[in-house]
């Protein structure tokens, strides 16, 4: 029987785990990242990964998952924020691009190696339909409020969506990185707003 200590110090382990993994797969990639790296880094033999995951491939679905629960964790939290639409837009910019930058080493390590991981491409086509879902619960907040004025929400969501995705990696490693981001969020959602704000 599975005492409680025992599940936990299990579960310790796992974290520790993944935990080590995701540094190993942002340092080199999921093709050049072994088990045997891994397992080297956590000190434990090959065998030892094999009780916790079944394969390379599950140890890195599960790696990619947690990232992507700590995007989705972090911009729900925006969402039932009490602020105004407005703000509420603004933050959803700031969280996804500052959180973007603290898993931007992890993410550049899988661009390369999305057509090679099928699950990859589920994972990420799941997040960006929530993810539209989120900016679409925003607009229609605030087309309630009277702040925005939108005629197609589902079709506004995904253009504003795909831009930000857009701006992601030029603001979090690429030749923008050391700008001022609230700088540059701000130029950003006066940008939509100019589009979107209800003006009498």
């Amino acid at each position: 029987m599975t005492t409680e200590n025992g599940s936990s110090k299990r579960d310790a382990v796992r974290e520790n785990i993944l935990t080590i993994a995701q540094e190993i797969f942002s340092k080199y990639g999921y093709k050049k990242t072994t088990l045997d790296d891994i397992a080297n880094a956590v000190r434990k033999g090959k065998s030892s990964l094999y009780y916790y995951f079944s394969s390379k491939e599950d140890l890195f679905q599960e790696v990619v998952q947690k990232e992507a629960d700590i995007l989705r964790a972090e911009l729900s939290k925006v969402l039932v924020k009490d602020i105004s639409p407005e703000e509420k837009l603004k933050d959803y910019i700031m969280t996804k691009i500052t959180t973007y930058r603290q898993l931007a080493n992890f993410y550049n390590a899988i661009e390369s190696d999305l057509a090679a991981v099928e699950f990859v491409d589920k994972i990420k086509s799941q997040y960006d339909l929530e993810e539209i879902r989120m900016m679409k619960r925003i607009l229609l907040e605030g087309a309630r409020r009277g702040k925005f004025s939108v005629r197609d929400f589902t079709l506004v969501a995904i253009g504003i969506t795909t831009a930000i995705r857009g701006l992601e990696m030029p603001l979090s490693a690429g030749p923008y990185k050391s700008t001022d981001i609230e700088k540059s969020v701000d130029a950003i959602v006066s940008i939509i707003n100019y589009g979107i704000m209800k003006r009498d």
